[in-house]
């Protein structure tokens, strides 16, 4: 790990100040010297929207991603009606994007969807999404963070198999099966699988729940 990754991981897992930047932010501007920021995307023009419904389509499997632009682009409405949502862009270029969305009375907020371009992946631009999220959260008062990463690739040990004949033995003992599955970007970051419901995508193929608790200052 580069010092800069570390950096921004202790700034999202022990909220430690990323160097020469003040919260809000983005980490983004110091690791690139083109100008890419993270920003609202409700702030965005109409065809950085556009690319960012083009990205749940390209950027999640099927069937459990979006089959088309019209049902993306309902989603996308969906979250900026209900949450929040930013994006990281370089240029006129969308890059990666992250949405926010309430749940018991904003105590806990879910992070839905979060989805970088293929080409741009593994350069901190998702970290530096998720760190968004979290302190946008935070703003609004939440006391958990969560989400759910679908398997539904039998990527982990976790599918393909029968999870309620010992659902804690089957959580605890959690493993990537060697294709990187998104749990363990997620646990980097401070996320702690909470739960799994089986067969949310079909036979044998779960979805795994993780959170994280919001860390305040006393």
């Amino acid at each position: 790990m580069g010092h800069w990754e570390e950096a921004i991981q202790r700034h999202v897992v022990e909220g430690v100040p990323l160097p020469g930047i003040q919260r809000g932010q983005s980490p983004l501007q110091l690791r690139s010297s083109h100008p890419l920021t993270v920003a609202d995307l409700a702030d965005q023009p109409s065809a950085i929207r556009r690319q960012a419904a083009a990205l749940l389509v390209e950027g999640f499997d099927r069937p459990k991603g979006w089959p088309d632009l019209h049902a993306a682009a309902r989603e996308l409405d969906h979250v900026l009606a209900s949450g929040f949502a930013f994006v990281a862009v370089e240029h006129d270029l969308l890059l990666g994007w992250i949405g926010g969305l309430p749940q018991y009375d904003g105590r806990v907020w879910e992070l839905h969807p979060l989805v970088v371009r293929p080409d741009r992946r593994l350069r901190g631009i998702g970290r530096a999404l998720v760190a968004a999220f979290e302190d946008e959260a935070e703003r609004r008062g939440a006391c958990t963070l969560t989400l759910g990463t679908d398997d539904d690739s039998r990527q982990t040990s976790l599918a393909g198999v029968d999870l309620y004949s010992d659902i804690p033995r089957h959580i605890a003992e959690l493993r990537d099966l060697g294709d990187r599955h998104p749990f363990l970007f997620y646990r980097r970051l401070g996320y702690t699988v909470t739960g799994v419901m089986p067969d949310a995508n079909g036979p044998g193929r779960p979805d795994i729940y993780m959170s994280r608790a919001v860390r305040r200052e006393e």
